[in-house]
C-alpha cells in the first residue's frame, strides 16, 4: 500500500501539479490531467496530489478522486465537493468556511486545525475520519440514514473529543448521547440483549448523564412507588397513604427523622432498598449536574 501511494505521489511533477491546482482554481489549463473510471463513473484522477498555501475559494469539484491527497494551509471557502473521493486524504490548517461536501467519500480522511464554520457535510461517508483541533459545529454534519451504528459510535467519539479540545462542551454532551445511542443500536444488531437492555435503562434513567432532569423525575417516581409499596404492606397501622409517602421521602433522602419506623420484615427490607436507591440516585444526579455546570 505504501509503495502504491508513493508511486501515485511521485507522478506529480511541478508542471502537472500546477495544472491540477489551476483546475481546482477553475483557471484554464492545456495540460492533460489523468482520468479514471469507477463503477461506470468517470473521475478526474488527482490521487496523491499535494497542495499548500493557496486559495481555492468557490471551487466546484464534481467526480474528482483526491484519495491520498494532502492539503496544507489551503483556503477552500465556499468550495463545493460533489461525489468526490477524499478517502485517506489529509487536510491541515485548511479553511472550509461555508464549504459543502455532498455525497462524498471521507473514509479515513484526516482533518487537523481546520475551520468548518458554516460548512455542510451531507450524505457523505465519514467512517474512520478524524478531526483534531477543528472548529466543526455539530450542525455541520447531516448524518446518513444508512450509516452503520458501530461506525457512528467511532465517528461520534472522535467528534466528541474534538469538541472538548475546542471547548465546545454543548456539542460534546450531545455527541456523548449520540455515541451511546448508536452503541445501543449496535447491541441490538448483534442481539446482545443484556447490553442493549442495560443501555436502554441508562438512557431512560438519565440520558447517559446528559439529561439530569430525567433522573430527578425518576427520583420522584421512586418516592411515590416505595411509599405505595409501604402502604400496601401496611408498614404503619392506622396511617394513610400520605404518611407512607412521607416516610418514603425521608428514607429516600436519607434524612431519617425517626418519627416513623417499620417493625415488620417486608417494610424494613423496602426501607433498606429505598435508602440504597436514594444514595445511588443522588450520586448520579450530583455528577450529572456538576458536569453541566462546569461545562457551561
Amino acid at each position: 500500500m505504501e509503495d502504491r501511494v508513493a508511486q501515485l505521489r511521485s507522478r506529480w511533477t511541478a508542471e502537472s501539479t500546477a495544472a491540477a491546482i489551476a483546475f481546482l482554481e477553475q483557471r484554464p489549463t492545456d495540460f492533460p490531467l489523468p482520468t479514471m473510471t469507477h463503477d461506470g463513473e468517470t473521475y478526474l484522477d488527482l490521487r496523491g496530489l499535494h497542495v499548500e498555501q493557496t486559495q481555492i475559494d468557490r471551487a466546484i469539484l464534481r467526480n474528482v478522486n483526491l484519495r491520498w491527497a494532502t492539503f496544507r494551509d489551503v483556503g477552500l471557502k465556499n468550495a463545493r465537493f460533489v461525489s468526490c473521493n477524499l478517502s485517506q486524504a489529509s487536510f491541515a490548517a485548511c479553511y472550509f468556511r461555508r464549504a459543502q461536501f455532498v455525497k462524498c467519500d471521507l473514509v479515513n480522511s484526516r482533518f487537523d486545525s481546520s475551520d468548518f464554520s458554516g460548512a455542510r457535510i451531507e450524505e457523505s461517508r465519514i467512517d474512520f475520519a478524524t478531526f483534531h483541533n477543528c472548529e466543526i459545529p455539530l450542525q455541520t454534519i447531516r448524518w446518513r440514514d444508512d450509516a452503520n451504528p458501530q461506525a457512528m459510535v467511532r465517528i461520534c467519539r472522535n467528534l466528541k473529543l474534538n469538541a472538548m479540545s475546542m471547548g465546545n462542551f454543548a456539542d460534546a454532551g450531545e455527541l456523548t448521547y449520540m455515541e451511546k445511542t448508536y452503541e445501543r443500536h449496535a447491541h441490538f444488531r448483534r442481539k446482545a440483549w443484556m447490553q442493549w437492555a442495560g443501555s436502554l435503562l441508562l438512557d431512560r434513567l438519565w440520558g447517559y448523564g446528559e439529561m439530569p432532569w430525567r433522573l430527578a423525575g425518576a427520583m420522584v417516581i421512586n418516592v411515590l412507588v416505595f411509599g405505595t409499596l409501604q402502604h400496601w404492606s401496611n408498614a404503619f397501622a392506622g396511617k394513610g397513604w400520605w404518611e407512607h409517602v412521607y416516610f418514603s421521602a425521608i428514607t429516600f433522602l436519607t434524612i431519617g427523622y425517626g418519627d416513623l419506623a417499620p417493625v415488620h420484615d417486608i417494610p424494613r427490607l423496602l426501607a433498606v432498598l429505598e435508602g440504597a436507591t436514594g444514595i445511588g440516585s443522588f450520586g448520579m444526579l450530583i455528577a450529572s449536574v456538576t458536569k453541566k455546570i462546569m461545562y457551561r
